[in-house]
């Protein structure tokens, strides 16, 4: 896929919180993810960094304990090793690059 509307394609994924790998950069992923329903529980990743994009709608994030609310445009990135998780309630289109060390 080389062009698109992300959050259009958001719409069409076949569920919430399963990625969809829209390109690759290097070694990164780049995902496209479609939020709503329940959170994602605690996680962890000690071999990358993960940088979150809202594309639209809203995000609740903590990481480490601390709490994050990122909306449309916001972004995060999550350094490797942090703990973190997202509540339930958070809806709309989120990209999502992570990369292999």
């Amino acid at each position: 896929m080389n062009t698109g509307a992300l959050h259009k394609i958001a719409l069409d994924l076949p569920g919430v919180w399963k990625s969809l790998i829209v390109g690759n950069v290097g070694n990164a992923n780049i995902k496209l993810i479609r939020m709503g329903g329940d959170g994602i529980p605690d996680e962890t990743h000690a071999g990358f960094d993960e940088l979150l994009v809202v594309i639209d709608g809203e995000m609740s994030l903590v990481v480490d304990g601390e709490s994050f609310y990122l909306k449309s445009g916001d972004f995060y990135l999550i350094p490797r090793g942090a703990t973190h998780s997202v509540p339930a309630g958070s809806l709309g289109s989120l990209l999502l690059i992570d990369a292999d060390s």
